[in-house]
């Protein structure tokens, strides 16, 4: 049986729950959804502050004009949430954010590179929270040696 001239792409990376993303698929074109690396709401007593999508520094650089992140952006906006995403080094746990909206534009600035630190004290800043100094204590201040290795864009 032949695909239809739009169809839907098959699972690419396992990552997920097959069941349900194989399901998804079924239900045609018409009908598209994406689950993300990792999307989590930043909130602060049960209200939200942020939208963030956290990628491994290694992860493609995402087309913020793909119908995906237009949504998402749609979303944050209607929300009034900063929404970003951080690249992440999970071995020094630093961070290179990509703004996408104006509001995270007010908290980030384009391609920065945070250290845990200085990222997570941000955070604590869009809650408008100061961040504790027993907290600061436990966070990691190391850029990693060579940021841009390995960038895909």
């Amino acid at each position: 049986m032949a695909l239809p001239e739009r169809a839907v792409r098959a699972e690419r990376t396992g990552w997920r729950d097959q069941e349900i993303s194989a399901r998804h698929r079924v239900w045609g074109f018409n009908c598209p959804a994406v689950d993300l690396d990792f999307l989590m709401v930043e909130y602060n007593l049960g209200k939200p502050v942020g939208l963030i999508e956290y990628k491994h520094h290694q992860a493609w650089e995402p087309n913020l004009k793909h119908p995906t992140y237009r949504a998402l952006t749609e979303l944050a906006e209607l929300a009034a949430l900063p929404f970003l995403i951080a690249f992440y080094w999970p071995d020094v746990w630093a961070f290179r954010i990509t703004p996408v909206n104006g509001l995270a534009q007010s908290h980030f600035q384009d391609g920065e590179i945070l250290t845990e630190r200085a990222f997570v004290t941000r955070l604590y800043r869009m809650r408008a929270l100061v961040i504790r100094d027993a907290v600061l204590l436990q966070l990691n201040d190391e850029l990693p040696v060579d940021p841009f290795a390995g960038l895909v864009f």
